[in-house]
């Protein structure tokens, strides 16, 4: 059975942030979509739109003619782009059904089709460097591939379209131009290869590219046979079903992992740029849509509140947030500051981060790529590496200390994290976790039941 795993990483400045990843998780018989996309000259809004539109549409239930249905979503995301008058963005999405996959690109986005050490472009680049075929090492390329041909937002546009079945040896890499340009298909194919599960190899590709320490990040996605049983879903920084939402009352968006089955068959792979109208199930005829997928993270959402008083906030209630509320911090040995952290990669936390600190008066949220919660039994591990950290990857790092005594016992580099704090120490025997990106050498494992929101009033 395919599965799909997708992540957005934050680069250097938040502000200039313009690629996004999103997806939705559609169980037989229905389809599923990963999509990724990135803003054109500082317009992160057009791709906000191009991944969400085309996730609601399959977020509605598409059976039948899914390479069409996924053509009308483009369409759909472009027609909002021209309505609030935007610049338009470089997109990629590929849909699935079975072992069937379906793409529809515009712009400088591209798919890659790997197998065991090789991976082949299956898009094209449409930009002026590819027209004027200037490579990488040619002088103007790098202006010349940020000039789009074709991209999500123009009138008329008629998308690239692939279709393909997919063997159990074979993955589909889509990434934005910010990580395939900072990448090689030789590592593409390395971090994807056959056995590599969606979701380590999405992180991997992320990795490799190295777009968290450039300016405006970027965003990748995998499709490919679920490896050595591992549940894609428990990875905090990819998103849930919509049922998810749906329970906890609140509606921050629907979003999910992808796996399916079933679907024509077409072997090899074709082109077209005609279209007909798409067959989409309505929500209503979704059978048991409450009923929780069971790889879903569970409710309610474990939460930090740093030295506050959760009786006097106006916090979501106790079937949506789990909250732990610390005793009053001590500046000598915790570093914070007021307001609400998430990890950027999850952009469910991302609205339920905004919700949350809307509704406290905190301001805009801040998102981190990771938070690292350390417990008693990797003390000696922690108090060694953590020092050591890069002040770059300290910066967007959170560190929770649930231990008997700080691990920092009061060092100054503490101040080099977003946040450093104490945490619920009765937690103490539990294994360290973390959630969002690895990083190198980590003594902790990824866990959809680390904090997701850290709450500094």
């Amino acid at each position: 059975m395919l599965d799909s795993a997708w992540l957005a990483a934050r680069g250097r400045s938040r502000g200039e942030s313009l690629s996004e990843a999103d997806g939705f998780r559609g169980e037989y018989p229905f389809a599923s979509v990963v999509t990724v996309a990135e803003g054109s000259a500082g317009d992160a809004r057009s791709a906000e739109i191009a991944v969400s539109t085309i996730r609601d549409v399959f977020a509605e239930g598409v059976a039948f003619r899914v390479g069409e249905a996924l053509v009308e979503a483009f369409h759909e995301a472009g027609e909002r782009i021209r309505a609030e008058e935007l610049r338009g963005c470089s997109v990629t999405a590929a849909a699935f059904l079975g072992t069937d996959v379906w793409i529809a690109h515009a712009g400088a986005s591209r798919a890659f089709l790997t197998e065991s050490a090789t991976a082949s472009a299956l898009t094209d680049e449409h930009t002026l460097a590819s027209e004027m075929k200037l490579g990488p090492k040619d002088s103007g390329y790098k202006l010349r591939s940020r000039d789009l041909t074709r991209f999500l937002g123009q009138q008329d546009l008629k998308p690239q379209t692939l279709h393909l079945e997919l063997t159990p040896s074979q993955r589909i890499v889509i990434m934005t131009p910010e990580v395939w340009h900072h990448t090689t298909p030789a590592r593409v194919a390395a971090c994807s290869a056959d056995g590599a599960d969606p979701c380590e190899a999405a992180e991997a590709i992320i990795r490799d590219s190295r777009v968290r320490f450039r300016r405006s990040g970027g965003a990748a996605a995998v499709i490919g046979e679920k490896a050595g049983g591992i549940v894609c879903g428990r990875r905090r920084w990819f998103l849930v079903p919509l049922a998810l939402i749906v329970c906890a009352g609140i509606y921050f968006g629907a979003r999910g992992l992808s796996c399916g089955g079933g679907g024509e068959r077409n072997t090899g792979v074709t082109h077209s740029d005609t279209t007909e109208a798409p067959w989409i199930m309505p929500l209503s005829l979704i059978p048991d849509q409450t009923e929780l997928a069971p790889e879903s993270p569970p409710l309610p959402v474990r939460c930090i509140v740093i030295g506050g008083a959760a009786a006097d906030m106006d916090l979501p209630g106790a079937d949506t947030l789990d909250a732990f509320v610390t005793p009053p911090p001590d500046s000598l040995y915790e570093h914070f500051r007021r307001g609400v952290y998430f990890v950027a990669g999850d952009s469910l936390m991302a609205s339920f981060a905004g919700e949350t600190a809307a509704r406290l008066g905190l301001g805009d949220p801040i998102g981190l790529d990771r938070i690292i919660v350390v417990r008693e039994n990797e003390v000696p591990f922690f108090a060694s590496w953590l020092p050591g950290l890069d002040a770059g990857d300290a910066a967007r790092t959170a560190v929770i200390v649930e231990t008997r005594s700080s691990v920092a016992r009061g060092a100054s580099w503490i101040r080099n994290y977003a946040m450093y704090a104490n945490g619920n120490r009765s937690r103490q025997d539990e294994e360290s976790v973390y959630a969002g990106l690895g990083l190198e050498g980590i003594s902790a494992s990824p866990d959809p039941g680390c904090y997701s929101l850290l709450i500094v009033p």
